[in-house]
């Protein structure tokens, strides 16, 4: 009887574990974007005489409204700097914009822009210097809040 009774409790502990282990592969197969996989892509863009210096995977959930998501990065005077969108993994298309200043100030002047191009390009890349900051604005559009979202990633290298 007593036996029997520790097999039963190690065969729920074990039903259990697997159990868990299957919900855990099944929720990271279902996640909107392969990180790994971005960043790959997005470093081949870097080209000779850059050094990679750091990336950032955001993700992107939609909302009823469109909406304004910034980073921002902090620079070194006198490098020159290489920066590297990657937004395969984006079922919609959203707007990167890079400021000298962040959003609440009066000075702020527009770096760069993805504005204007096209709706299939996934890759973007933008040459900086003479800053001592960078602040970069996701314009992301309303969606259907049953709609996944997606992320992109964001690769900085120096010179």
């Amino acid at each position: 009887m007593y036996m029997s009774k520790i097999l039963f409790n190690k065969s729920i502990k074990s039903i259990t574990a697997l159990v868990l282990l299957l919900i855990a592969f099944a929720f990271q197969a279902s996640a909107p974007c392969d990180g790994k996989t971005l960043k790959e892509n997005a470093k081949k863009q870097f080209g000779e005489g850059y050094t990679y210096d750091m990336s950032k995977l955001t993700q992107i959930q939609y909302k009823a409204k469109p909406w304004l998501k910034e980073l921002e990065v902090p620079l070194f005077i006198g490098e020159k700097y290489k920066l590297v969108f990657n937004t395969e993994a984006m079922p919609k298309v959203i707007v990167i914009s890079i400021y000298n200043r962040d959003k609440e100030s009066k000075k702020r002047k527009l770096l760069f822009t993805t504005k204007d191009s096209p709706a299939d390009q996934k890759h973007f890349v933008f040459d900086l210097s003479m800053a001592r900051k960078a602040f970069i604005d996701y314009e992301i559009p309303a969606g259907d809040s049953t709609a996944s979202g997606g992320c992109l990633v964001f690769m900085m290298g120096y010179k």
